[in-house]
């Protein structure tokens, strides 16, 4: 009867859980996606409000568009959908990670996009990074940082996409740049999954 009581109780106290929110990033094979789903499972398991918001582009869908159907989609229109999806997303998550109580979770952010148009040589421009910045504060940016070569073993593992070791590589760079210049917090993604899930909840606090 005790433990039941005990349960009920911080049910009701975890719904009044101000909002926390966690913006995760890294490279395409880091593990963000297999990282988070564990960490809001675990919470919610302990009846810790706790959610995932991914913040997508639609980059996957389209390149597997282009391969399947042998149809190129120029690279204006790419970034184009990509950003207007991305832009969509993040403010519509925002939203609901500022009503939300307990801890909200974004898989990928406006950077992602900007660590996109870097590696492909485009200029960042001015309004994006300006987003990018604006929509993040308030939250703990958080960096999975991974070896590229171990990344693209897990993405030919998954057998859904596939990504240049040399892509990979740009982008982790350009990453770590990001997290040096915004003082974000870096993790080392080659550790385990549970460790990783101890270490964010250690940051939050849950």
């Amino acid at each position: 009867m005790t433990a039941i009581v005990e349960k009920v109780l911080s049910a009701k106290n975890s719904a009044h859980d101000p909002p926390q929110t966690f913006v995760v990033m890294g490279i395409d094979g880091a593990g963000k996606s297999t990282v988070i789903t564990a960490l809001v499972q675990e919470l919610n398991n302990e009846q810790i409000p706790a959610r995932k918001l991914a913040n997508v582009a639609g980059r996957r869908w389209l390149n597997n568009f282009s391969r399947t159907s042998g149809i190129p989609v120029p690279h204006l229109a790419q970034e184009l959908i990509e950003t207007t999806f991305r832009l969509f997303n993040v403010a519509r998550n925002s939203l609901t990670a500022a009503q939300a109580p307990g801890l909200t979770v974004m898989d990928r952010h406006l950077y992602c996009q900007l660590v996109l148009r870097h590696v492909r040589g485009h200029k960042p421009g001015i309004l994006l990074p300006w987003l990018a910045k604006k929509s993040a504060e308030g939250t703990t940016v958080i960096l999975l940082d991974v070896d590229p070569y171990l990344a693209s073993q897990r993405i030919n593992a998954r057998d859904e996409d596939e990504e240049s070791v040399e892509y990979l590589q740009a982008a982790r760079t350009e990453y770590l740049r990001l997290a040096e210049l915004n003082d974000w917090l870096v993790l080392d993604a080659s550790k385990p999954t549970t460790l990783l899930v101890d270490q964010l909840r250690m940051i939050a606090g849950k």
